[in-house]
């Protein structure tokens, strides 16, 4: 087990990712992969960089370049990348610590989007202090946050 584990890790460290498709059978009959034809519990596990193909099933490690039999590799689906981490502070704690707010902290504190700032911004709600990045007073925000109470 460790062993497959290393070659995982090294396969892509070379920039070999995993084959998540399942070639036909022929494939196996031409390569005469006993583990395959003869039903053991090896299962081949392939890897692909490029057009060449590569199986960590066995000890044999068979590769083949631009064979047939192959359907195309999928693209690589990642995990959504982290989004910011998340604020620490109330947001009346933040509100009570900060005399000037970023517009994600304003829009924390008054629990609305990023968006809904820059729409309150240009309605005159809440006064922009700088350009970039944009501030706003937190005095405003409280205001703000008040009529939400309501």
């Amino acid at each position: 087990m460790r062993s497959r584990i290393l070659e995982i890790v090294t396969l892509t460290r070379e920039g070999w990712r995993p084959y998540d498709a399942q070639p036909e059978r022929g494939v196996y009959e031409k390569l005469g992969c006993p583990h395959v034809l003869k039903g053991r519990t090896r299962t081949p596990f392939w890897f692909v960089r490029e057009d060449v193909f590569c199986c960590i099933g066995c000890a044999d490690h068979c590769t083949l370049k631009r064979p047939s039999g192959f359907p195309l590799p999928l693209p690589i689906r990642y995990t959504r990348i982290p989004g910011e981490r998340p604020f620490t502070l109330t947001p009346q704690e933040m509100l009570a610590r900060h005399d000037l707010l970023n517009v994600r902290q304003a829009a924390y504190c008054l629990n609305v989007s990023e968006r809904k700032i820059y729409d309150y911004i240009a309605e005159g709600k809440l006064v922009k202090l700088r350009d970039n990045p944009v501030r706003v007073r937190a005095a405003e925000v409280q205001e703000l946050r008040k009529d939400f109470d309501e």
